[in-house]
């Protein structure tokens, strides 16, 4: 089990070891656009290996795989550079940021919200009705807002951002506003934001297809978002340790 504390730790080791050489600094941006991308179209159902998403980042067509999923891949690139710009003002996940995440996700110049209420057998879930959405999103953004006000999440650097991260994305699968699978796009594109806005980094949740959709169906069966945490913790903190490994090898 990997605690935040753990965390803290072991990104204070790789910051202990900086400057980073621009070969370090080249590695962590080519993983992170990788694992971004890779991790949800995986989780999206692709077929599309590691290598195979890193040559569509490289500009190289892999024949295999749709269009669909080539223009996916870039969007991921596009999504990553839109997070990074928005650091700064540290922006809560909202209603406006989530569409313009679909939005890019789908291509589509306004987000494809859903129409009518889909049976979700894949997560043992039905949705409310499609007129509820935004009073849906609304009432789960503000809950969220409450609990980080309050410290559910913890305080300082024992603060949880992960468990903050599973919360977003467990809130808004359940409101599920978007048709098409980009609900689960999306809601994995924001919850991978909550880590960057946290001071880290995207990262490839490591679980398969059937394994994330049963964490997503305990998750908005119980309330509880801590699975989902867990799995974030770790892969978090497995990156930290290849950085770590990059940096004193002076990759």
């Amino acid at each position: 089990m990997v605690y935040i504390n753990d965390i803290t730790e072991k990104r204070g080791l790789l910051y202990s070891l900086a400057p980073f050489s621009e070969g370090v600094k080249a590695l962590k941006h080519r993983t992170d656009i990788v694992d971004f991308a890779y991790s949800n179209l995986r989780l999206y159902g692709s077929a599309l290996t590691r290598e195979g998403v890193g040559s569509i980042l490289d500009g190289i067509t892999v024949p295999s795989a749709p269009v669909f999923e080539h223009r996916l891949c870039e969007a991921h690139r596009k999504l990553l550079t839109r997070f990074d710009s928005k650091l700064d003002m540290d922006l809560d996940v909202d209603a406006i940021l989530l569409n313009e995440i679909c939005a890019i996700l789908s291509g589509a110049e306004l987000p494809p919200y859903r129409e009518g209420t889909p049976l979700l057998y894949h997560l043992d879930f039905v949705p409310g009705d499609d007129d509820s959405i935004s009073a849906d999103l609304e009432h789960m953004f503000s809950r969220l807002r409450c609990a980080y006000k309050d410290g559910a999440y913890g305080e300082g650097e024992e603060r949880d951002f992960c468990l903050k991260a599973a919360a977003v994305h467990m809130g808004i699968v359940k409101a599920y506003p978007y048709k098409d699978g980009f609900t689960e796009l999306t809601a994995r594109a924001a919850m991978q934001y909550e880590l960057v806005r946290a001071g880290y980094f995207p990262v490839d949740i490591g679980v398969s297809e059937t394994d994330y959709n049963t964490v997503t169906a305990t998750a908005i069966r119980t309330g509880n978002a801590e699975e989902l945490a867990a799995l974030l913790r770790t892969a978090i903190f497995k990156k930290l340790h290849f950085l770590i490994d990059a940096a004193e090898r002076g990759v």
